[in-house]
C-alpha cells in the first residue's frame, strides 16, 4: 500500500483525520489579526466587542499587557516568565468587563512557540510557531 492509498483509506475512515501528507505549517487562528510580532512582543487586533488592540511586551525582564494603550497587567520577571497572564477588560472597551487570559508556551531559547488569547470562555486568538 503506497502513501496515497493510505491517505485515501484514512479519509474514508475519518474525513477529519490528519495524515502524514499534511504540511507542518505555522499559523494564526481566531477572530483576531496579528499586526506585529517579534521575540517577546505581540500586537494583536481583536474584533470583539468593538475592536481593540492588545499588546504583550515581555522585554527587559518586565512583562506587560496593554489594551488600547492602557496598562492592565505587569510583572517584573527576573527569575521566571509568567506563562499564564490574567487581566480584566475595562468597561470602556467591554461593557461586560470580561476577564482576559493570555497563555504562552516557550521553546528552550525563550522564543514564543504558542500564544493564545482568551476573552471570557472564548478562545479569540491562537498563534502556533
Amino acid at each position: 500500500m503506497n502513501q496515497s492509498d493510505l491517505s485515501k483509506s484514512m479519509e474514508q475512515i475519518n474525513p477529519f483525520a490528519v495524515t502524514n501528507l499534511s504540511p507542518g505549517e505555522r499559523g494564526v487562528f481566531g477572530e483576531a489579526t496579528r499586526l506585529r510580532s517579534n521575540f517577546l512582543y505581540r500586537v494583536i487586533r481583536l474584533g470583539n466587542p468593538e475592536g481593540f488592540y492588545l499588546v504583550y511586551d515581555g522585554w527587559w525582564f518586565r512583562q506587560k499587557v496593554f489594551v488600547n494603550g492602557e496598562l492592565l497587567w505587569s510583572k517584573v520577571s527576573w527569575r521566571t516568565i509568567e506563562r499564564k497572564v490574567e487581566f480584566q477588560l475595562p468597561g470602556n472597551i467591554d461593557p461586560e468587563q470580561r476577564s482576559g487570559r493570555i497563555e504562552i508556551h516557550f521553546n528552550r531559547g525563550l522564543m514564543i512557540r504558542r500564544f493564545r488569547v482568551w476573552l471570557g470562555d472564548n478562545l479569540c486568538y491562537d498563534e502556533i510557531n
